[in-house]
């Protein structure tokens, strides 16, 4: 059932040697370099540039990983590409020269700057200092959705009331779960600065205020009882085209039975913790998301094998589950709410 050639291909490499695998394989095919950067690069990845007065700047991979953006040269003045006050837009960790986040130096604009990309630690991944109302749950803090969110259900001091007689009886009951989907569908393979795998997801959703990626219970929840998340159903359907549909990425840590198929847990569902981009030793769950006339669904297809051991002929890779060869949307959400 899998493709001779491959599997010789497929021997034992060191997470260096994949690496360089995957990276040849993204100069080819569809990843041809149409924006004038260079080619077969991860969506999301950085690099360096040259700026004006031969000054370092960064420049990021574009969402369809044939080429990368403007050079970000962190400038502060009129026409310049920082954000908010002036500041540089970008974080790069590494002792950059550049006048960008994550240089260890408080440039204009910066309001800290503790040389890394750490979003929740003491100086944001923005060079931002933490405060209630930035998305992000800091340390002290219950939650923190931005105080912007329609159905606002986090107080604006960040902080959950303690339960008492006059405490709700389910403590999660309308809570928001769902925050945006990525802005474009991502490989199975998974790179944000500098990060691989769970943990650039979790970075690449923190970037647009979620607190990470939604774990499968958080979208069963939804999908399964509409009726008591109006606003999360209403934000995904604003991202649904109606008569459409879009898929999305499941990252599944629990086990699950549907229709009396029970599915266990392994890293073989999750594409090995998104890593993993072709089809020959693992797969990847996913969420097909239908808008009919205003009316979602959501239909998931998950993995009852999802063991994971490396060798294309442990008979794990099942078809209709591709991890290669498929871009899906990351859904991000807020943090999970815990019940007493």
């Amino acid at each position: 059932m899998r493709n001779s050639f491959i599997k010789s291909i497929l021997v034992p490499l060191t997470a260096l040697g994949l690496a360089a695998f995957f990276a040849q394989a993204c100069s080819g095919g569809d990843n041809s370099n149409s924006g004038g950067g260079p080619a077969g690069c991860i969506p999301g990845s950085t690099a360096a540039c040259i700026c004006a007065g031969g000054l370092e700047g960064v420049q990021v991979c574009n969402a369809a990983g044939n080429g990368y953006e403007a050079c970000d040269c962190g400038s502060s003045g009129p026409g310049g590409s920082g954000s908010g006050g002036g500041g540089p837009v970008t974080c790069v960790e590494g002792g950059s020269t550049a006048v960008v986040c994550g240089n260890g130096t408080i440039d204009p604009g910066e309001e800290c700057d503790d040389g890394n990309c750490v979003p929740d630690d003491e100086c944001s991944d923005k060079c931002k200092n933490p405060y209630c109302g930035d998305k992000i749950v800091q340390s002290g803090e219950d939650c923190d959705d931005g105080q912007n969110e329609v159905g606002d259900m986090c107080p604006d001091d960040c902080k959950l009331p303690d339960a008492g007689p006059d405490a709700p009886v389910d403590p999660c009951a309308g809570k928001l779960i769902f925050n945006d989907f990525t802005a474009a569908p991502i490989a199975s393979q998974w790179s944000y600065m500098g990060s691989l795998g769970y943990e650039a997801g979790t970075k690449m959703c923190q970037a647009i205020g979620a607190a990470g990626v939604c774990d499968y219970e958080q979208l069963a929840e939804i999908f399964n009882n509409q009726a008591a998340h109006p606003v999360d159903v209403a934000k995904i359907t604003a991202k649904v085209p109606a008569g459409g549909m879009i898929t999305a990425w499941v990252n599944r840590t629990t086990m699950t039975t549907i229709g009396g198929t029970s599915y266990p847990v392994g890293a073989g569902g999750r594409c090995n913790n998104w890593t993993y981009m072709t089809n020959h030793i693992d797969d990847g769950e996913f969420v097909t998301v239908t808008n009919t006339a205003g009316t979602i669904a959501g239909a998931f297809t998950l993995d009852a094998n999802p063991g994971f051991s490396g060798d294309p002929a442990d008979g794990f890779a099942g078809p209709g589950l591709d991890c290669g060869g498929v871009q899906r949307y990351i859904p991000c959400c807020f943090p999970v709410c815990q019940k007493p």
